[in-house]
């Protein structure tokens, strides 16, 4: 029946069944471990067309990645969870999250944005003026430069990003701390950070958000970074 999903072990079929996933709440509740072994085939299906590690590298004598909370154990030839870092012949390579090359796309998104943060966000409520916010109410003819990330320490199968797996698998389009943090000019008030998840590449946010404090404090602007 078109839009009902089937359960893999009990065989019902509704339309809360995802037709991806294959398992029913009840099951899933029931029988976790059966359950398990069925969304863990998933997730690894999905992770595998764009190239990426079913789970994070546990190799003993790999070398440690500590990027983020996987802590990836990465052997020779392997790569870590996130897609972008290497073990190659016995040596642990980045392709990305360094200073100099972030995988990631950049974009102006006007103030007042629809942020999960909305609510509380000084750029579209004005909170904290003068000291963190351009304006009492929200900052129109401002923008946030949103950044997003392309790798995850995550495994989240219904991502709103899934995206970011391409952007890990063809290790582009990059661009280094500096450049990005450029791009947050006087019609800047914010920065933020999404992803993936930016924990994978955080050296490289933490050098763009330096730079672009130092440029904003220099030009006695407000720029928060989020």
């Amino acid at each position: 029946m078109q839009g009902l999903g089937q359960c893999q072990l009990c065989g019902a079929r509704h339309p809360s069944v995802s037709e991806q996933l294959g398992v029913c709440v009840k099951c899933i509740r029931d029988k976790p471990q059966e359950a398990l072994e069925i969304t863990e085939r998933v997730h690894e299906k999905s992770r595998k067309m764009f190239g990426l590690p079913p789970k994070p590298p546990r190799q003993p004598s790999g070398l440690v990645c500590g990027m983020c909370a996987n802590d990836c154990r990465i052997g020779v030839g392997g790569k870590g969870f996130c897609g972008l870092v290497f073990n190659i012949e016995g040596r642990l390579v980045r392709m990305g999250g360094t200073a100099d090359k972030g995988i990631l796309e950049w974009y102006y998104d006007p103030l007042p944005t629809n942020c999960v943060a909305w609510w509380f966000c000084p750029g579209c409520t004005g909170a904290g003026y003068p000291k963190y916010a351009n304006q009492p109410m929200a900052e129109v003819s401002y923008s946030n430069l949103a950044v997003f990330y392309g790798a995850c320490s995550y495994d989240c199968l219904f991502c709103q990003n899934w995206h970011y797996r391409d952007l890990a698998s063809r290790i582009q389009p990059c661009m280094s701390a500096k450049s990005l943090a450029e791009k947050a000019d006087a019609r800047v008030s914010c920065i933020c950070y999404f992803g993936g998840d930016p924990s994978a590449q955080m050296p490289h946010a933490l050098r763009t958000s330096q730079l672009a404090l130092e440029k904003a404090q220099q030009e006695k602007r407000i720029l928060r970074i989020c």
